[in-house]
């Protein structure tokens, strides 16, 4: 039988702190937890998280480096969305990857909103501020689509993008359902056909 690899005890016990650090934050915010709480739900001492960290908003931003790993990480839904086809074609696709996306990630969404209101958005204004770029290279890729000369392409599939996510956060992270009167389905479509051809006759 071959031999079994054990994951260092160092790596485990970051591992555990930043799980439970993720429960935590989530639940009651960032200065609504101590660290003596995080290393009690991590079953680790109080003396081991400084071991991996200099102190608490440390593990809050370890913490969110470790979903933005994941979240960018090739195969993710929003990612292949955006290369199914030239924009706008794909924005049904997009609407889809969205809320599979708040789905996969809602704490991941709890945690930034964490940071908007306890740290005025310190630790993920970069995201934001790298967010055009990210977009300009899936445009490059997938091509330009059926979109009129006068629109900027990645500056419109941003703005889809971000209807989508604020649409799907209302309805899975603040419960509440049907917020457009329709659901989720009938939501995507109409938020596509609008995008595409406007409100006006």
């Amino acid at each position: 039988m071959p031999a079994l690899t054990k994951t260092p005890v160092r790596e485990t016990n970051r591992d555990a702190i930043l799980d439970a650090a993720n429960r935590l934050f989530c639940q009651k915010g960032f200065h609504g937890t101590s660290t003596r709480e995080v290393a009690e739900a991590a079953g680790v001492s109080l003396g081991n998280i400084y071991n991996h960290f200099d102190g608490k908003e440390e593990v809050f931003a370890a913490l969110l480096e470790r979903y933005e790993a994941e979240y960018f990480a090739p195969g993710q839904p929003l990612g292949k969305a955006f290369l199914e086809a030239p924009f706008p074609a794909n924005i049904e696709a997009i609407g889809k990857a969205s809320g599979e996306t708040i789905a996969k990630f809602s704490d991941y969404i709890l945690l930034i909103y964490v940071d908007v209101v306890e740290f005025k958005g310190r630790h993920i204004a970069r995201l934001f501020r790298e967010m055009r770029q990210r977009y300009q290279k899936h445009v490059e890729k997938a091509g330009r689509g059926n979109i009129a000369p006068d629109v900027d392409p990645v500056a419109a599939m941003m703005m889809v993008t971000l209807s989508f996510f604020n649409y799907y956060t209302v309805e899975k992270l603040f419960g509440v359902k049907n917020h457009f009167g329709m659901g989720d389905a009938e939501t995507v479509k109409t938020f596509a056909r609008i995008f595409r051809k406007g409100v006006e006759r």
